[in-house]
């Protein structure tokens, strides 16, 4: 599938035809490969020996396999992988092979060498490969013991020390320790990342680069502190703007130069992105503030990050036009039919490339195509040099539009549909900026309108899901008496009377007011809730079929999550006048109302649909714009 895309990234560009279009494919030189296995290690000074990688972030065991056939040495020390450094007649042929992927266990000594490399290039190649040695090591681990004493004088400092987010944002920032980088990062790999950040800033002068949590992490995940610090350190040594943008000048800059480069080479999916506000520096977040990790697998990334770390920003330029063209080609017409803003779009990108039809290998070989001019083979993306004088002229532009250009996201609380029933929960607009927040991005811009209220429409169950009847995806919320709490369901199919189960992991439970709070399905969760418990197979398995079964009701109540002992996670009875809860096997719902109420009064409760912004049209049926998309 992913060759037959190449066909429609060839088809945008603009100077060149398909016939002069070939994939590079050259092999690299013998003189770069894998010595033979009989190397006498007696030979090899020790301190020439690579430095191992380190999972800090997570603190996981890392493969130290190195596959025969790599191009790598398999017992490595800076000899037998002379090849690492980009400079002279090495340069290309290293590229290439950091391209194919740096073994995992290499990863610490490949990425600060090549850092290092790139940043100092008047600095001699023997130089540049004591980074990744054991020479190295003491020399910065106590440059590191140093940056901590002046920052941290004292553990106390440490301990008040929050995790910056250098112009990321908030909500962004919780989505990468608790998500984004393959679960909740623990308690030990947030101290090292409030570290390095910390040292970034105060040591390093670094206010403004929205990549660094996302790298910082990366780096983390291979990397002790001391590493990933100098690897930075290295990255903002000279010319910053090689590898980072680290003001908002230089950010705006960049976007409006990859919003360029989609332009010149593939102006096709230039202007579908532009109409849906894709290439805005807002729209661009997802390559130009996350660094790719909400997009690809996190494999992926790390390839990325392979490459990244040599070629620096031109590379990320080269990849995420790329992506884009090949997503928007297999996405097709469901763009245009079902796609209206940056955010769904970019979900696509993601589910595109968490599918079967993507192939990061080939994708690869799409990044780097060539074509013939002359007889000479040459890139078909923009050189470096370029890239360069475009930035450099587009920070004049950014200076100019600095104030009149957000570049940070401004969310906005859910619209409103004025009917003749009177909205009672949901009318303050710090409510509905929390629930679309929690939304999936389909529907973050949609208004609500009522469907159901207590107040109007009677206290029924038959009547409840009379009026729901239409709407397959809805918000309930229900006052608490007694109390100022507010809770609620977020259901992902039709409220209907069916005893037997339904729903999927979309629905959630929430605690609107006081302290809003977002209770979502966690498989792993449901699961590990029967880790321990004794008993036969099939009981097990019953109860873990039961956690699936989201949404129960029927004339008698309705519900959503299993409970312990069989009870329900949020329960109302009959006449909707009493609720009841207790800690779901998969929301962790532990004290939705308040500390030690599992059974409560219901007030006013309001059930409410979506209505799309754009046709005033009611999202009835299924919102999910890429449905059979990827299947």
């Amino acid at each position: 599938m992913l060759r037959q895309l190449g066909a429609a990234l060839s088809s945008e560009l603009d100077d060149g035809d398909d016939n002069d279009q070939q994939q590079q494919s050259e092999s690299i030189d013998s003189q770069f490969s894998a010595p033979p296995e009989d190397i006498d290690l007696v030979e090899i000074n020790p301190l020439d020996l690579f430095c191992s990688s380190i999972d800090t972030l997570f603190g996981k065991s890392i493969d130290l396999i190195i596959p025969h056939n790599s191009g790598w040495a398999e017992r490595p020390s800076w000899r037998q992988n002379s090849h690492l450094i980009n400079t002279g007649d090495n340069r290309e042929e290293s590229r290439e092979l950091c391209r194919r992927g740096i073994p995992p266990s290499l990863r610490c000594a490949a990425w600060i060498i090549n850092v290092v490399s790139a940043a100092n290039l008047s600095m001699s190649k023997s130089d540049c490969d004591d980074y990744g040695t054991l020479k190295k090591v003491r020399v910065l681990e106590h440059g590191w013991d140093l940056v901590l004493k002046s920052i941290f004088p004292d553990p106390s400092d440490l301990e008040r020390a929050e995790v910056l987010d250098f112009g990321v944002g908030h909500d962004q920032l919780i989505n990468i320790l608790k998500k984004d980088h393959g679960g909740t990062i623990p308690e030990r790999g947030i101290q090292s990342l409030t570290k390095v950040l910390h040292a970034a800033r105060d040591s390093l002068g670094i206010e403004f680069c929205s990549w660094l949590p996302d790298l910082t992490c990366l780096l983390l995940s291979f990397m002790p502190e001391s590493y990933a610090y100098a690897t930075i350190r290295e990255m903002v040594h000279e010319d910053s703007s090689y590898f980072l943008a680290v003001s908002r000048v230089e950010h705006l800059a960049w976007c409006k130069t990859f919003a360029d480069l989609m332009r010149k080479c593939f102006p096709q999916t230039a202007a579908v992105m532009e109409q849906i506000g894709a290439l805005t520096p807002l729209g661009l977040d997802p390559i130009l503030k996350r660094f790719f990790v909400t997009l690809l697998k996190r494999e992926h990334v790390m390839r990325i990050m392979d490459i990244f770390t040599g070629e620096g920003a031109h590379a990320i330029f080269r990849i995420g036009t790329t992506l884009c063209c090949l997503s928007r080609a297999h996405l097709g017409e469901s763009i245009r039919e079902r796609c209206d803003n940056a955010a769904t779009f970019w979900d696509g990108v993601r589910r595109f490339a968490h599918s079967k039809h993507f192939d990061f290998e080939i994708f690869l070989t799409q990044v780097y195509m060539t074509k013939k001019i002359l007889g000479f083979s040459r890139p078909i993306f923009p050189r470096p040099d370029f890239v360069s004088r475009m930035m450099s002229e587009n920070e004049v532009w950014a200076e100019n539009n600095l104030t009149n250009i957000s570049i940070h996201e401004e969310k906005k609380p859910l619209g409103l549909v004025e009917g003749d029933v009177p909205m009672e929960l949901a009318k303050n607009s710090v409510e509905r900026f929390t629930l679309a927040k929690w939304l999936p991005p389909a529907l973050q811009s949609t208004k609500l309108d009522l469907i159901y209220s207590t107040s109007h429409h009677g206290r029924s169950l038959d009547m409840f899901y009379r009026c729901c009847s239409s709407s397959r995806h809805t918000i309930t919320l229900m006052e608490v008496l007694g109390t100022d709490t507010v809770i609620g369901m977020y259901a992902t199919q039709t409220w209907t009377n069916n005893p037997n189960g339904y729903g999927d992991g979309g629905c959630f439970l929430f605690r609107l007011k006081p302290n809003a709070e977002c209770f979502r399905y966690k498989v792993g969760l449901a699961v590990s809730s029967f880790g321990d418990e004794e008993g036969d197979d099939e009981k097990k398995i019953t109860r873990l079929q039961d956690v699936g079964q989201l949404m129960i009701s029927s004339d008698t109540f309705l519900s959503m999550g299993v409970g312990e002992g069989g009870a329900s996670a949020l329960r109302l009875n009959e006449d909707l006048t009493r609720g009841s809860t207790s800690k779901s096997m998969a929301f962790d719902n532990d004290e939705l109302v308040g500390p030690g109420i599992e059974v409560f009064d219901v007030g006013l409760v309001e059930v409410y649909r979506f209505i799309r912004d754009v046709d005033n049209k009611p999202v009835d049926g299924d919102v999910d714009p890429w449905k059979g998309v990827f299947e």
